[in-house]
């Protein structure tokens, strides 16, 4: 009788390739596959306690290294609105009352359609205080560098300016907000006084360099329209280039003197008591996480690695042996029982 056809398989090649894969015979490929899944499985469950000690020490282990033995990495947050420099400054004749219609309006465009300007001014705040020559002249003007680099050994590699602007540069970030149209604000020390009082500097001279590029647009308007009224002899052109003139000189003395040019503070700079990095639960969940995954990985690995050799040595063997031997009708014993017997004799056929 056709050993192919115990199981109600009548096809002889489908046979003969799963003896050639070595499966175990009188099973359908989906039965050797639970087969295989089964067999894995129980190498798993074997040797669960070496995987349970391994990944639940090595877990705690890293958590507790990161929470005790690591530094900590504070965060400050500032909260700003920013507002366009001509929203706080007359743009009428000088008067009380124009300036606050001036007021007025910039008020509508807030609440109308001024989102895309505010947008637009706090990615171009963001450019700024990300920029190479911000940072210089920050780290300059409150003499950062011993807050930025720390204390440096002799063998230490030489400390750059530029080297100094990305330390900085990576500690800072900003998030924009499009529901509210506020900027937020995060500067990371290991010392919450120092976060705090750094990002503090990063708006002081925010607004320092927004203001001193306002006040040398009006005045070099100013000037501009002094040289024009000079060179004209039109009474009335002259006029009006005076009241021009006036303007421009209102718009520079307003930026001098405006406590919240440019942008307005909305929370100034706090540190929350918690510190921000690192995460000791998240590290240590992932550091678990990898543990598991790569211990199941050898035993499975190191147990496919095994049974390939075996395979490979019973080829061989085989090729070895005598044709006589090879023609032997006899029944040879089924190893299928050896890697998961219960399963293997509950899918046998009854005869």
């Amino acid at each position: 009788m056709d050993p192919s056809g115990i199981n109600g398989h009548s096809t002889s090649s489908a046979g003969a390739s799963a003896s050639a894969a070595g499966a175990p015979r009188d099973l359908t490929e989906a039965q050797y596959a639970m087969l295989e899944l089964l067999h894995y499985g129980g190498l798993l469950r074997a040797r669960w306690i070496l995987i349970a000690t391994l990944t639940i020490g090595i877990g705690l282990g890293y958590g507790v290294y990161i929470k005790y033995m690591t530094v900590k990495w504070y965060r400050a947050q500032a909260i700003v609105t920013p507002v366009q420099p001509e929203e706080g400054l007359s743009m009428g004749t000088g008067t009380a009352g124009d300036m606050v219609d001036g007021l007025g309006g910039g008020i509508a465009t807030l609440l109308g359609g001024g989102a895309s300007d505010t947008i637009m001014l706090a990615e171009r705040y963001t450019a700024i205080m990300n920029s190479y020559a911000f940072t210089t002249d920050l780290v300059n003007k409150y003499h950062l560098e011993h807050t930025i680099i720390g204390v440096q050994s002799k063998n230490a590699p030489t400390v750059t300016k530029w080297s100094i602007h990305m330390k900085i540069a990576d500690r800072f970030s900003t998030e924009y907000d499009f529901k509210s149209g506020n900027l937020i604000l995060y500067f990371l020390d290991p010392s919450p006084a120092e976060a705090q009082r750094v990002l503090g500097f990063y708006l002081d001279s925010l607004r320092d360099k927004l203001r001193n590029e306002e006040v040398q647009a009006g005045a070099s308007a100013a000037a501009s329209l002094e040289e024009e009224v000079r060179k004209t002899s039109d009474a009335l052109l002259q006029t009006q280039l005076y009241e021009l003139m006036a303007r421009q000189i209102q718009r520079e003395k307003l930026a001098q003197v405006q406590s919240d040019f440019a942008f307005k503070v909305i929370e100034p700079p706090v540190v929350p008591d918690n510190y921000y990095s690192p995460q000791a639960r998240q590290k240590a969940t992932l550091a678990a996480s990898i543990t598991f995954a790569l211990i199941c990985t050898w035993i499975l690995g190191s147990d496919f690695i095994r049974r390939a050799k075996a395979q490979l040595e019973g080829l061989n063997q085989v090729t070895d042996e005598p044709a006589s031997t090879l023609d032997d009708p006899s029944p040879r014993p089924d190893d299928s029982e050896t890697l998961h017997p219960r399963f293997v004799r509950n899918l046998r056929p009854k005869v």
